[in-house]
């Protein structure tokens, strides 16, 4: 039983921050956003079921990110479904049930913003389901 209640976590542990970062292309930016209704929120804040209602998630409007990376974002949704896309990018729309994690890799090969939103209406404020990743570069290559 020590085992368990012991060796579970732990493994758990291992597993999120040892393979999965490594199942990616070195130097990866790994994000994480999650979306909620209540509110229309991405947020990088961790969101579980006992602070869903206690404790308003900081609103994540903008990421930076440097020109030349790979992304992975990992779309999270809190409540209801979602929908996730970068139409610059034509990235998307994917579908986030509630509950579940879906990776969206690319890569910022060009400077500029990158608006992204929720796709599907989800709640009455669903329009203040965007952000942006603004890619830095060095101002001499294309832009988005």
């Amino acid at each position: 039983m020590v085992l368990m209640l012991v060796g579970l976590p732990i493994s758990l542990w291992c597993w999120r921050n040892i393979y999965v970062p490594h199942q990616y292309p070195r130097g990866s930016r790994i994000i994480t956003l999650t979306a909620t209704a209540n509110g229309g929120i991405w947020t990088q804040d961790p969101i579980v079921g006992f602070n869903y209602w206690w404790r308003a998630p900081t609103r994540t409007n903008e990421i930076t990110v440097n020109q030349g990376d790979h992304v992975v974002v990992r779309v999270r949704s809190a409540d209801v479904l979602h929908s996730f896309a970068i139409p610059i990018m034509r990235i998307g729309p994917v579908d986030v049930p509630a509950g579940h994690t879906i990776e969206v890799q690319f890569d910022a090969n060009r400077s500029g913003p990158l608006t992204f939103l929720c796709w599907q209406m989800c709640s009455p404020a669903h329009g203040n389901l965007h952000g942006r990743f603004m890619v830095m570069g060095t101002g001499k290559e294309e832009s988005w």
